[in-house]
């Protein structure tokens, strides 16, 4: 393992962690903004929210995988 390949997988695993807590940053202000501002989207909505986290958070545990067993 050479010096760029430790930093590559350094900079993909923090890329990984921002992006989940971009997503849970954005989940709450959509729920936030649920229950001020009252629509008929407000379902499909949270529903995509939902939906980031989860991939966020798939994609964070599949890159720290990768990052410490491969």
């Amino acid at each position: 393992m050479d010096f760029k390949d430790i930093i590559f997988k350094a900079i993909i695993s923090l890329f990984a962690v921002f992006y989940y807590f971009y997503a849970l940053v954005i989940s709450k202000q959509v729920k936030i903004m649920n229950k001020t501002l009252q629509d008929k989207y407000n379902g499909i909505i949270l529903f995509v929210t939902s939906l980031q986290v989860t991939v966020s958070l798939i994609i964070l545990i599949i890159v720290l995988l990768v990052v410490f067993f491969i």
